[in-house]
């Protein structure tokens, strides 16, 4: 089989909640657990078009069957392969947070969450060259399969990276009562990987495959402050059909850009596009303009490893409001009717995406688009009414 599995399996779980007064007002709460991760099959799959159970074929024009293999196969060859001592992830998770009644129904909490990941999934090109020349360049006359064919990329998938996540968490809460409930939380957070699996694991990310540890730096998906917002109000009116039942919902959320990593086409050097990263040559600024979102005279590409550090450059944020309002009608005993309208970015505002990262592109550094396709929520204000019968 490709890889070993962890038949290990454990998983300890503790925690505790202390109420240090004895007045049921004060709750005191920790927890540690740790979580082995299963891996899955994609992991192995791409090992399918090794030969000899695939021979990659490729010729311009008409050609013969009966000699098609020797006319068209491949010069050269692009093994992908999964470690010996591949193993699966594993997760530690902690928090230590306190949680505290302000007033009837209403309750404070503020911790302190983390998490450490190890053994996480990579993929390395381990026939990366040096100084121009691969360590690997063909294989032997007496392989059995494609002899003396020349070796490219070698795509290796390991378990070798880590990860960590630390948050302040704060979170105000209001139970169900006089027709009103909310939630509101604020989380500040820095999540730090050597790769997050942005990509399927048989693309390589790294800029040196030979110092991963050169791409430690902010996650992908890390965003340093984030604020959510929900509650649903049952509105005060009573006396008839027409004004019992009316309720409004919000949905408000507001966090900080994503990294962004700036790289090069540059191919040659390790034999895979769009990992090297340029010289920084001037102060990183950030401008904030869609046609300029950073200064791009700040990097330089360069035919080598560049000094600029991973997931340097911070992209646009994200803000977006939904609201609701919903009409419940009691007919008769057995049917009720439902009144839905919903508003998605209530409004309109623009969330952008990421801005082009390749130094030199035509794109590089304006954004030219928006952060979801259009038609999905928080791409522009969008309505919809719902009316459903309940009997």
């Amino acid at each position: 089989k490709p890889y070993q599995t962890d038949l290990n399996g454990f998983q300890p779980r503790v925690g505790f909640a202390w109420d240090p007064f004895g007045k049921g007002t004060t709750s005191v709460r920790a927890g540690y657990a740790i979580a082995l991760e299963q891996p899955t099959t994609n992991i192995a799959a791409n090992t399918s078009v090794n030969p000899p159970l695939a021979n990659p074929l490729a010729f311009a024009g008409p050609i013969r069957l009966d000699n098609a293999v020797n006319v068209a196969g491949a010069a050269g060859l692009a093994p992908f392969t999964v470690a010996d001592d591949f193993r699966g992830s594993t997760v530690q998770t902690w928090n230590l947070n306190i949680q505290q009644e302000i007033f009837d129904n209403l309750a404070l909490m503020v911790g302190y969450f983390g998490s450490k990941g190890t053994h996480l999934r990579m993929a390395r090109n381990i026939n990366q060259p040096v100084n121009g020349v691969r360590p690997f360049i063909r294989l032997s006359s007496s392989s059995p399969e494609l002899p003396n064919a020349l070796l490219g990329n070698i795509v290796q998938v390991e378990s070798g990276g880590n990860s960590s996540y630390n948050a302040l968490w704060s979170n105000l809460t209001k139970r169900f009562s006089r027709g009103l409930q909310f939630s509101a939380s604020y989380t500040w957070s820095k999540s730090i990987d050597y790769n997050s699996l942005s990509t399927p694991p048989q693309i390589v990310s790294f800029q040196d495959s030979y110092n991963v540890r050169n791409d430690r730096g902010l996650s992908d998906y890390d965003a340093k402050h984030r604020f959510v917002a929900t509650a649903i109000w049952e509105l005060p009116f009573s006396g008839n059909r027409i004004k019992d039942g009316w309720q409004f919902g919000l949905i408000a959320q507001s966090q900080t850009g994503n990294p962004l990593n700036i790289v090069t086409n540059n191919a040659g050097l390790t034999g895979v596009p769009n990992t090297i990263r340029p010289d920084v040559v001037a102060p990183v600024k950030i401008t904030g303009s869609v046609e300029q979102w950073f200064e791009p005279a700040s990097f330089a590409a360069v035919p080598r490893f560049g000094t600029l550090g991973r997931n340097v450059v911070i992209g646009p944020g994200f803000h977006n409001i939904d609201a609701s309002v919903t009409k419940n009608t009691q007919l008769s005993e057995r049917f009720k009717m439902q009144f839905r309208w919903e508003v998605f970015d209530v409004l309109n505002n623009a969330n952008f995406g990421q801005p082009g990262r390749v130094v030199g592109g035509a794109t590089f550094a304006r954004i030219t688009n928006t952060r979801f396709p259009t038609g999905d929520s928080g791409s522009s204000r969008q309505m919809q009414f719902a009316l459903k019968f309940v009997f």
